[in-house]
């Protein structure tokens, strides 16, 4: 896809992976949409892009609210007539032991990171279906092909995310649009900060950003993996699955969780 002139609509756009990813969008000439809960973020974001000669129309919207959605769908065909990529980006962490964790926690997890993304697309997708072109990217995590002792809940959502993704790159893309999920592996941001993660294997989340930005641009489908190294023990994975699980019974073990009484 030529980016230059596309209508990128990106969630969870107000920090981290989602302002990088609209920046880097903008710098290649692409007309930007925000959204994000915090809209003053959103404004001083816009005005950056404004500042590059590039166009950017913020929108408050939480993605766990389908009427906020639906809003920034009108919104979007009010102003810009069209969406040519959605990034289904917002997301949140919930590490933490199993029996650590409130109802409240679960659901509010499962709502921000796998109905958001299952519901922004729901809503984005009848109108690439119209224009017969599309791309959704759906930011999942390396937690979503691995297992996650210690932040089960969190492991599960990205495992959501890039199964539906996977799943539904097969049934668009004879419709013309495609579907990707990008996993990235450990990168400090606002939302996830990485404190204690040795400097060794945490990325600059302008890696991820530009991993995004090149899955449009290259049409790459349905998973994309960064840093690709880490992403290389998929194979080990599959390859010798009793000294996988050897390991991650070892993990478990140091993270394991005091009884409940």
């Amino acid at each position: 896809m030529n980016i230059e002139g596309t209508v990128v609509v990106v969630t969870g756009a107000s920090s981290g992976f989602g302002e990088l990813t609209a920046l880097a969008f903008a710098r290649e000439g692409a007309k930007t949409v925000l959204a994000a809960r915090r809209m003053d973020r959103l404004e001083a974001l816009a005005e950056r892009i404004r500042a590059l000669g590039g166009w950017a129309l913020p929108v408050r919207c939480d993605v766990t609210e389908l009427p906020d959605l639906e809003a920034l769908r009108d919104a979007v065909l009010a102003e810009a007539k069209r969406c040519d990529v959605l990034v289904n980006n917002a997301g949140i962490p919930g590490g933490g032991a199993f029996v650590d964790l409130w109802p409240e926690q679960i659901e509010r997890l499962i709502r921000v990171n796998v109905l958001g993304v299952m519901w922004g697309t729901k809503v984005f997708l009848p109108m690439m279906l119209e224009q017969g072109r599309g791309h959704v990217v759906n930011v999942a995590s390396l937690a979503g092909r691995f297992v996650t002792p210690g932040a089960s809940v969190y492991g599960a959502s990205k495992h959501a995310v890039v199964g539906f993704s996977e799943s539904l790159s097969y049934e668009l893309a004879p419709l013309g649009i495609l579907v990707t999920s990008v996993n990235p592996g450990f990168a400090a941001t606002e939302g996830f900060p990485q404190r204690g993660k040795p400097s060794l294997i945490t990325m600059r989340p302008e890696r991820v950003a530009a991993t995004i930005v090149d899955v449009v641009k290259r049409d790459r489908s349905p998973e994309v993996s960064v840093p690709r190294s880490i992403a290389a023990l998929q194979a080990f994975r599959v390859i010798t699955p009793p000294l996988y699980r050897w390991g991650v019974r070892r993990l478990a073990r140091r993270l394991r969780p005091n009884p409940v009484r």
